[in-house]
């Protein structure tokens, strides 16, 4: 097991903070542009050192290659948060302008991470958490019993002598409530999970919710409805709906022996599925092989192996950067 991951930990994927900085100014730039006054001020950022200007330059070859890809995984302009600036005030020293611009970059970095290349501030803020490809056992003065898997953040909301409430951020975690001497209440994505006696799996990325139900009855509810779970049952959930349904145990809780499964899988889920081992990114660019099938047992701590396949399987072309990123095409 590795050592645990502390809160102040960033996790930035072996990335320096100019280099860091150099990708907030090159995301601003690509979501649609900086004003003439924001060029000014990132001029004077990037005038400040030869290890700036080289940061710049290996971050614009890195957007220019990634190209749709890293358009897409910007939001728009108008609804990015701690965003360079747009300067009205001509009085305002270049000095300023400089540390604002600093604290503005390391704000849109902290709260939506280029490429998802290191956790965001609520990430940060857990409670309990792991880093890439970390695995991380804990049990509560409750007793409730933890499981962390990889890219996990859990959040203690209230602890007391008669409930205990988590929230898991995001990421997964197999939870047991057997032998718990409170009530225990999970939430994900605004989704209130209680089970007495219970062992479940929960996995929460974004606006989708996975729970699984290993052992006993869980009771979720969620918009005003609930649902119940049996041993042996799934609720998989996402924006605008959900479905229960039975599911595969060994699958589910493969993580938890340190393994990857796939039995005829899109490759480009599998990429997905393997970047969450991983620090850096593998980006796959190429549709055709994205939608071919693989079955494949990896292993948590060898996730480079995929790389290997695709290229002998599918004859896949490998360009790798800094911070631990890959391209295949």
């Amino acid at each position: 097991m590795t050592p645990s991951t502390e809160p102040g930990d960033t996790e930035g994927a072996g990335l320096s903070r100019v280099q860091r900085e150099a990708y907030a100014w090159m995301a601003a730039f690509m979501a649609n542009g900086l004003k003439p006054a924001e060029v000014r001020t990132m001029q004077a950022w990037y005038n400040q050192s030869p290890a700036h200007r080289a940061a710049y330059a290996e971050a614009r070859r890195l957007w220019h290659s990634l190209g749709p890809v890293a358009r897409q995984s910007m939001p728009d302009r108008d609804r990015q948060p701690g965003r360079p600036a747009i300067l009205r005030d001509s009085t305002t020293t270049r000095r300023a302008v400089l540390a604002g611009t600093v604290a503005a970059s390391a704000a849109y970095l902290v709260v939506r991470p280029p490429l998802h290349l290191w956790p965001s501030y609520a990430e940060l803020a857990a409670d309990l958490r792991t880093g890439a490809g970390e695995h991380r056992e804990v049990i509560l003065p409750s007793s409730v019993l933890l499981d962390l898997n990889t890219r996990t953040s859990i959040a203690v909301r209230a602890r007391s002598a008669n409930a205990t409430e988590l929230e898991l951020i995001s990421g997964e975690a197999a939870i047991s409530t057997r032998g718990a001497s409170t009530a225990v209440t999970v939430t994900a994505n605004m989704r209130r999970i209680s089970g007495d006696q219970a062992d479940f799996n929960v996995r929460c990325e974004g606006p989708d919710v996975v729970v699984s139900c290993l052992a006993g009855n869980l009771t979720i509810a969620h918009d005003g409805t609930v649902k119940n779970l049996a041993a042996g049952q799934q609720l998989a959930s996402g924006a605008s709906d959900s479905t229960i349904a039975s599911f595969d145990p060994e699958r589910v809780t493969a993580w938890r022996r340190g393994l990857m499964i796939f039995d005829f899988t899109p490759v480009s889920q599998v990429v997905a599925e393997v970047n969450r081992y991983r620090s850096g990114r593998i980006i796959l660019t190429n549709d055709d092989i994205g939608r071919r099938l693989l079955s494949a047992r990896l292993r948590t701590d060898d996730t480079d192996k995929i790389i290997t396949q695709l290229v002998h399987i599918f004859g896949a072309k490998v360009r790798e950067w800094p911070g631990g990123i890959v391209v295949l095409s």
